[in-house]
């Protein structure tokens, strides 16, 4: 199973809106941005942040070569460049959502982003429902100020 962040545009005020343009990012290994790094990020809309990430690779990787050290570490130093591109490439995206105006809504773990997608917007329309005044799903409870921390200890209450 998979993690997705969802991400929605802070400044849409209509809300079905901002959810139709919700963004789904996927935690984790990324192979596209592994093999193609900048233009990964530029193809995602992205361009300004992708293009800085290119110049900063470029220039990295000009200062190898102007160091004149051997192919072989230059190659390594091409070989990790790629590396950290695909362990943290969606940690750069979410990066540039939120300079966009993005916030991050949610956390959803699902197979696949099209189940993510499924499993957020039912749990968002189970939370609406109270507040709306429509009848819960049945099984459904919903947690709100009453019980802010779970799983911690319990409060203490006098002597045993």
């Amino acid at each position: 199973m998979a993690c997705y962040t969802v991400h929605l545009k802070s400044r849409i005020a209509d809300p079905d809106l901002a959810r139709e343009k919700a963004v789904f990012v996927r935690d984790g290994w990324n192979i596209a941005a592994f093999g193609f790094g900048p233009f990964w990020l530029i193809a995602k809309g992205h361009a300004v942040i992708g293009i800085v990430a290119l110049l900063l690779q470029l220039a990295l990787l000009g200062i190898v070569a102007a160091l004149g050290l051997p192919p072989g570490f230059q190659l390594a130093v091409m070989a990790l460049i790629s590396l950290s591109w695909g362990l943290e490439g969606a940690s750069l995206r979410r990066l540039a959502l939120r300079l966009s105006r993005h916030h991050e809504a949610g956390l959803v773990i699902a197979p696949s982003e099209d189940e993510a997608e499924r499993r957020f917007f039912a749990g968002e329309e189970r939370l609406d429902a109270p507040r709306s005044g429509k009848a819960t799903p049945e099984g459904f409870v919903p947690h709100g100020p009453a019980n802010p921390v779970m799983g911690l200890f319990p409060q203490a209450r006098g002597p045993a």
